[in-house]
């Protein structure tokens, strides 16, 4: 889905500077308001920004925004070995 939409500014409010941080802004708002409604993935946010994830990750960081962590069966599963080695270390 693409969204469009037109803004009209007074004449002389913007340079063409202006214009494109003005869009860039809109567009990085716009994700991240959507990533807080968890209405997006971090990969998702990414892809509609143009960052790969750990950019997406880090922007969000630096946007003082937090990030929810997305993990899998897999990411489980090694969070269950972990625990397990650590867990017969210490019994040792």
């Amino acid at each position: 889905m693409k969204l469009a939409f037109e803004l009209e500014v007074p004449d002389g409010a913007v340079d063409e500077t202006a214009e494109a941080e003005l869009v860039r802004s809109v567009k990085e708002q716009t994700v991240l308001r959507l990533y807080r409604e968890q209405r997006i993935t971090t990969g998702e946010a990414a892809e509609m920004l143009g960052f790969t994830r750990v950019e997406f990750l880090d922007f969000l960081r630096s946007s003082g925004s937090g990030f929810i962590v997305e993990l899998d069966e897999a990411d489980f599963e090694q969070l269950r070995r972990w625990r397990q080695d650590h867990a017969a270390k210490r019994n040792q």
